[in-house]
């Protein structure tokens, strides 16, 4: 009768090993999955069941179907705030994009004690408070020859303006507050990128006699290509949240010239007490958001593959 055949026991512990380790990561994992399904994936469920009823806390809700979207898309004011939303992106975007770019070009060439100073300088806007700084602002943008900005323009041979009372003027007037509060987190999405470019490019185009112009168009650029991908979806995604500023410069005025589709949401759930259309337009905002990011990054991946 043959002996029986002994069997090593590593290769059980190499199924048994990997295991142990899976359990580990989701074990450790658990608490943060937990609270992201408790406060993030449950409201968005909840709003979409939401958006399907109408009313609030105060008559309750009932079953409304989908006449909410229809009525969304009928409704004046909310293409309204759509358009106001639309041309703050439109503002904010390219002119946080263009600056930031500008100014990490100038201060990459500097050294790294130069370079955090600046980066400190510029985030500190940031991380302050946008209640202190929209006071701030508003202080400067005050109307009337004594208004800080409209002194300067005087100087300047200029006349006066009503910043946050024009309808022509408001929005521009928030885009460059949105601008300066927050394009130092570009600038710093920048700096980092054009610290990964490496600097072998740069030697053998300058070996090959290319011009600045020549090596910012065919270096810089392609090797910036994804950091300026990530700010442009960011800055969109910002842009159609914008809700603070408006809150605390207009409050959707003057005549809801300044109106954003998150402030209309805002004012629907907690001034009207409707719920329901309020978690409508939020569903709509998000697909439009949805549709958008997805747009971009397919446009901007185009040229990659």
């Amino acid at each position: 009768m043959p002996a029986p055949r002994w069997t090593p026991s590593w290769p059980t512990r190499e199924l048994t090993v990997p295991r142990r380790r899976d359990l580990s990561a989701l074990g450790f994992l658990a608490p943060y999955l937990g609270l992201y399904a408790l406060f993030t994936v449950a409201p968005v469920l909840w709003s979409l069941a939401m958006s399907l009823q109408r009313g609030g806390l105060l008559e309750g809700m009932h079953f409304h179907g989908l006449a909410n979207f229809a009525r969304v898309w009928r409704n004046p004011l909310f293409t309204t705030a759509l358009g106001n939303t639309a041309r703050y992106a439109v503002i904010t975007v390219p002119g946080a994009l263009l600056l930031s770019l500008g100014t990490a070009l100038l201060v990459h060439p500097l050294g790294r004690r130069w370079q955090n100073l600046v980066r400190a300088c510029l985030f500190v806007p940031l991380i302050s408070s946008t209640v202190a700084l929209a006071v701030v602002w508003r202080a400067l943008l005050a109307p009337g020859p004594h208004g800080p900005v409209n002194w300067l323009l005087g100087l300047a041979g200029l006349s006066a303006r009503n910043w946050l009372g024009d309808p022509a003027l408001v929005i521009p007037a928030i885009a460059a507050f949105e601008i300066w509060r927050g394009y130092g987190f570009w600038v710093i999405v920048l700096l980092a990128g054009l610290d990964a470019i490496p600097r072998e490019l740069y030697e053998a185009a300058r070996v090959d006699g290319a011009s600045s112009w020549h090596t910012f168009r065919r270096i810089t650029l392609p090797m910036l290509r994804p950091s300026l991908l990530f700010l442009t979806v960011m800055g969109c995604i910002w842009s159609l949240q914008l809700f603070d500023p408006v809150f605390m410069f207009t409050r959707g005025g003057p005549a809801n010239s300044s109106i954003t589709v998150v402030y209309y949401i805002y004012r629907s759930a907690f001034h009207f007490d409707n719920l329901g259309y309020a978690a409508t337009m939020s569903v709509v905002l998000f697909a439009l958001m949805l549709g958008l990011t997805a747009a971009q990054m397919r446009l901007g991946r185009g040229g990659t593959d």
